[in-house]
């Protein structure tokens, strides 16, 4: 976790960690623009606390559809 500008930032791995999903999954999640991912230098790439909570909150209200 990085603070800056009074923002918290994960890491990918703490991001995946909350919302309990892949690298993979993450990384879809941003190309999809459902999150947005900043680059930190040349190489580090982090996400915002409040993206992270607001997208784990989103998909905890999709339910599945009973045919």
């Amino acid at each position: 976790m990085v603070k800056h500008d009074n923002e918290e930032y994960l890491t990918p791995d703490e991001a995946c960690g909350l919302l309990k999903v892949t690298r993979r999954t993450l990384d879809r999640y941003a190309d999809d623009k459902r999150i947005q991912k900043y680059r930190r230098g040349i190489r580090n790439i982090v996400y915002l606390r409040t993206d992270v909570e607001r997208l784990k909150k989103e998909l905890q209200d999709i339910k599945p559809v009973d045919d």
